[in-house]
């Protein structure tokens, strides 16, 4: 082994011992501030059960055992009626399976060590199939540079499948691909021998890949389209058998876990069937009044398509766009490696593996976007895009073998525009997921007008969804350059701006708005300017000292995803600001304040 590879060697090495010490030492309960939410409490819960019951029923001990790790509630937690009228765990199981015997031994803590093998497989495998064609620095700078120049590595602290499944969709592709690079890789030949080596040259590697192939598709069905470039590869270098073969193993495989989901629960969609979902204040079982039935939402997946038909074609071109440029979900910010390895695709001599992959990473993006239009990124409490990290290894590989350096160059100096502070602090950023995109230069980006109901921005409560005095109208704060409101009577219905910074809202209303009027009050500061812009329009106005004043706007467009949602972009700003405690002798008024707004949408299409 030569030194630089040696090197590497011992620098892989590094990153597990370094995040193996985290996993294993790590105060979670700290780390989480006792606090789980929605997919991290069902996916704690259905392991434990797996790790402790050997089952996936969900019981009060379940419960009890709960409350003894977290000081809070399952909040968000997924529950389904199954046959015998037992409560199930309405989630895949495959993650939990997997992640149960490092909890079972380790405790919480294990979900982090599950994660660290993880980690070190994506690694030492991807070394070893870029180091076949670049040297061996390069190879793993580029590796790293996919996974930590993006915010791949912050849903390593996610007690949650994302990582799992980006994991497993890497090393399938890297099942699949590493003879083929071999096969051009003619520098590395007489390095590599030995049982793994020629296992990787073998068949049987393709047949592991289908293996784990049915996993991925049962953790997260849209990876569905992994089986796609595998066979229609083998078919068309007319290796029917092989790829008969394959198909065999991927179906044994999904039978067996989607089967043991039916004969466990007896529904074959772990999603499907009587679903609900439970945010308190009481849940199932906890005395023995409450049931599943008195309690909890439904939240079904039966006909999810049909329920997304309502929306207006347009959505899923506003979608294709907000994909890779919205403010906080597209991967051109969040995924940059991504980005760039596309561009390299179309610059660069391509062979049939790599017009495979794009075909199946464009099914899979293309998946998200029809089939969840007003969801494509995995929910509001969701970092950038959390469905798009099952679909990053595919761009890994996009490019071909050989790599160079400037490519990490350019991705790390992106990163460090756009994503520094999460990286930075990506414990802070799981919990706040919203936070980078309030300030420069993210302010300035396209928001997701179609995720207006998933939005990061909604975890704030102050500022999500809050009415306005006026039926079927609420507005969504996209920033925190608002006060939360007071008990006061003049703030029941409007918003104090938050000094002399600029609030960007979102008024959405269920019927078309011709004209909308802002009442505004001035803080106690002389000669202030206030710009009100909706949409396009603009206006000022100069207010005295606590004088008041209106504008009025003549609307004559609206953002409309569905035929009953009307969405208007709106930024408010004072030129200055005012503590009145410090301005004003008998004031006890010690926030911020920029101008007092309430706003008045008028129209004569009020809904029933």
């Amino acid at each position: 082994m030569n030194f630089e590879k040696k090197t590497i060697v011992y620098i892989l090495l590094f990153i597990f011992i370094f995040s193996l010490g985290f996993s294993l030492f790590v105060n979670i309960r700290s780390l989480q501030k006792n606090f789980l939410f929605a997919d991290e409490a069902i996916y704690y819960s259905l392991t434990q059960s797996i790790a402790q019951d050997f089952d996936i029923e969900y019981t009060r001990i379940d419960l009890i055992r709960y409350y003894r790790e977290w000081e809070t509630q399952p909040l968000g937690i997924f529950l389904k009626k199954g046959k015998a009228d037992k409560i199930f765990y309405a989630k895949s199981f495959a993650y939990p399976l997997f992640a149960a015997p490092f909890v079972k031994i380790f405790g919480t803590n294990g979900f982090f060590v599950f994660h660290s093998c993880l980690l070190f497989l994506v690694l030492y495998a991807g070394f070893l199939f870029f180091s076949l064609f670049n040297k061996y620095g390069t190879a793993f700078l580029i590796l790293a540079t996919f996974i930590f120049a993006s915010v791949t590595a912050v849903y390593f602290v996610w007690m949650h499948p994302d990582f799992f499944n980006f994991s497993l969709v890497f090393l399938i592709l890297f099942l699949w691909l590493y003879k083929y690079a071999y096969k051009e890789g003619e520098n590395r030949k007489e390095e590599r021998n030995g049982r793994l080596h020629n296992f990787l040259l073998s068949d049987w590697s393709d047949y592991l890949a289908a293996f784990l192939a049915a996993i991925a598709v049962f953790a997260k069905p849209p990876n569905i389209v992994v089986m796609g470039p595998l066979i229609l590869y083998t078919l068309i270098k007319k290796r029917f058998l092989k790829a008969a073969i394959m198909i065999i193993i991927f179906l044994i495989v999904s039978i067996g876990f989607w089967g043991s989901n039916h004969l466990i629960t007896g529904e074959w969609n772990y999603q499907g069937g009587e679903r609900k979902t439970f945010y308190g204040p009481q849940f199932p079982l906890e005395k023995d009044d409450v049931t599943f039935d008195s309690v909890g939402s439904k939240m079904t997946s039966d006909k999810y398509a049909e329920k997304h038909l309502i929306f207006f074609p347009r959505v899923y071109l506003y979608n294709s766009f907000y994909y890779f440029f919205g403010r906080f979900t597209g991967i051109a910010w969040y995924f940059f490696p991504a980005l760039l390895a596309l561009i390299l695709f179309f610059f660069r001599k391509k062979q049939l593996y790599q017009w495979l992959l794009f075909a199946a990473l464009g099914g899979e993006i293309l998946i998200y976007i029809f089939l969840m239009p007003d969801n494509y990124a995995g929910g509001g409490g969701a970092l950038a895009n959390r469905y798009f990290i099952s679909i990053f290894p595919f761009f890994i590989f996009l490019p071909g073998v050989k790599r160079n350096l400037k490519e990490a160059g350019l991705s790390w100096i992106w990163a460090s525009i756009f994503i520094a502070p999460i990286l930075i602090s990506p414990i802070q950023h799981s919990h706040y997921p919203a936070t980078h995109a309030k300030q420069m230069p993210f302010k300035r980006l396209p928001v997701e007008m179609t995720l207006i109901n998933n939005l990061p921005t909604n975890t704030n409560t102050a500022g999500w969804r809050q009415s306005i005095g006026t039926k079927y109208s609420w507005i969504h704060f996209l920033d925190d350059n608002f006060h939360p409101r007071t008990d006061s009577i003049e703030e029941k219905n409007g918003f104090y701006t938050r000094g002399s910074r600029e609030s960007e809202m979102i008024l959405k209303t269920y019927y078309p708005v011709k004209k909308m009027v802002f009442h505004l009050l001035n803080n106690p500061r002389r000669e202030n300017k206030i710009t009100v812009k909706v949409g396009r329009q603009k206006k000022e106005i100069t207010l005295g000292k606590l004088q008041r004043g209106t504008l009025t706007f003549d609307i004559k467009h609206a953002f409309r995803p569905s035929p009953w949602i009307y969405l208007y972009k709106i930024r408010i700003k004072a030129s200055k600001g005012s503590i009145p405690f410090y301005e004003e002798e008998f004031s006890l008024e010690r926030r911020y304040l920029g101008v007092w707004f309430e706003l008045e949408p008028i129209t004569d299409e009020m809904p029933e």
